[in-house]
């Protein structure tokens, strides 16, 4: 039997359909595109924000059209009560349920269920970190490894502590024999993720932060690179920053959660920084690392929003000089205080703030690029068509090299020569 997989939303999203998808491969199906006829598909949902769950539907009704078992995944899943009607589905599973998730499609094949099967544990009274199986094989050069699930933030605009729990840390062990035995199969970077991958070792009785988990991940040998998801300001301490610059295979490029640049909307959004605190971590990151690129996430329109706060909001990502900048809008999420908050903003006024900080991070992400023309630095190389190879450097930037040659997995040498708007063109040296 054929089973399609479509993946919205994060990084350990796409992890666990990796895994779900090798549950498959070891009971016997054939994994397809999407796009292709399948006997199962499996959309693995997000809830961040509306249009994650209107894109979630949309898929489910294109699956429904020509599958005969339609599953939805994941924290969409997770958000729906067992009572709610939902279209073009037939099997609905939660986060810790995709554990499961082959013995749940086989029960209901076998069954021949006809009305909807509902597996959505209750996610808060999840205790430790449960996954039963690993990556054995890469599918690309680079591939997450998934260290942590869960959050404890409760920051007031987002929906993730209620659809994926409190924070559990996978253990050290399995994350270190997960990334040799991708590294055997020919992964040259991994890339740690998680919901909140700096709150990792809270629930752990032994002490250890996710800084040991680098150190350590680090020491694996053939392992060329280490990247970092999606990092909580607090974990970026003075002291952290510089055992972080020691690790030589750490890629100088840090994703920060920022989401606004104005203290009173940080306030608001129960957010436990400020933008003071921003610019002094990113000003000692400059002097730990060479060249580090900074990515962030930025809401616009959030409840109560000035111009003078979002425009604090622009200062502030101008001061920092991003490379890239991933603008959202503020989207109404049920169970969070922001949603009941006065004073919502105008959704032509969001629009607008969006369109905005989208053409400064523009214009910063040119500027980024531009400034490393003319450099010497590596490359690992992830992939190839007729003409050219493609690869990204240290700090991020996508490059690619017109060569024939099957390089795969190397890493080169190469001199950044021009800017064609998407990619940086290179030489190898």
């Amino acid at each position: 039997m054929k089973v399609a997989f479509f993946t919205l939303g994060c990084k350990v999203n796409q992890y666990e359909t990796d895994l779900m998808m090798k549950r498959f491969t070891d009971s016997g199906y054939e994994i397809c595109d999407f796009k292709e006829k399948a006997d199962i598909y499996v959309i693995n949902s997000c809830s961040v924000t509306n249009l994650s769950t209107r894109k979630t539907r949309q898929y489910l009704s294109r699956a429904k059209k020509t599958g005969q078992v339609v599953v939805l995944a994941g924290c969409y899943a997770q958000e729906i009560s067992q009572d709610e009607k939902l279209e073009n589905v037939d099997i609905i599973i939660g986060n810790q349920e995709k554990n499961n998730i082959v013995e749940i499609v086989e029960d209901y094949i076998k069954k021949n269920k006809k009305k909807i099967v509902y597996k959505v544990s209750e996610i808060g009274k999840q205790k430790r970190y449960v996954q039963d199986a690993s990556l054995a094989k890469g599918r690309e050069i680079r591939e997450s490894v998934k260290i942590e699930d869960g959050c404890n933030n409760f920051c007031s605009y987002c929906i993730i502590p209620y659809v994926r729990g409190r924070v559990r840390s996978r253990k050290l062990d399995d994350i270190l024999r997960e990334v040799e035995l991708l590294v055997k199969s020919g992964v040259g970077e991994v890339v740690l993720v998680g919901i909140e991958i700096a709150s990792y070792g809270k629930d752990l009785e032994e002490n250890i932060s996710m800084i040991d988990v680098i150190e350590q991940v680090s020491k694996i040998e053939g392992l060329k690179r280490i990247r970092l998801g999606s990092i909580e300001p607090r974990i970026l301490t003075d002291e952290n920053i510089e055992r972080m610059a020691k690790i030589g295979k750490l890629c100088p490029h840090f994703h920060i959660s920022v989401q606004s640049l104005d203290n009173n909307v940080l306030k608001r959004m129960n957010r436990k920084y400020t933008r003071e605190d921003i610019f002094k971590i990113v000003d000692k990151i400059r002097n730990e690392f060479e060249n580090p690129a900074f990515t962030c996430d930025i809401i616009v329109g959030f409840p109560q929003e000035t111009d003078e706060e979002f425009e604090n909001t622009l200062d502030g990502v101008k001061r920092v000089d991003f490379y890239e900048v991933h603008a959202f809008k503020y989207s109404k999420r049920k169970w969070t205080t922001a949603a009941k908050m006065e004073n919502q903003v105008d959704g032509n006024v969001a629009q607008k703030r969006s369109e905005q900080l989208i053409n400064l991070a523009k214009r910063l992400k040119d500027k980024y690029i531009n400034n490393e023309l003319g450099k010497i630095t590596s490359v690992l190389i992830e992939s190839k068509d007729d003409e050219y190879i493609y690869g990204y450097t240290p700090n991020y930037i996508m490059v690619k090299i017109k060569s024939n040659e099957n390089l795969l997995g190397k890493e080169l040498k190469v001199k950044l020569l021009s800017y064609d708007g998407e990619n940086v063109i290179a030489s190898i040296v």
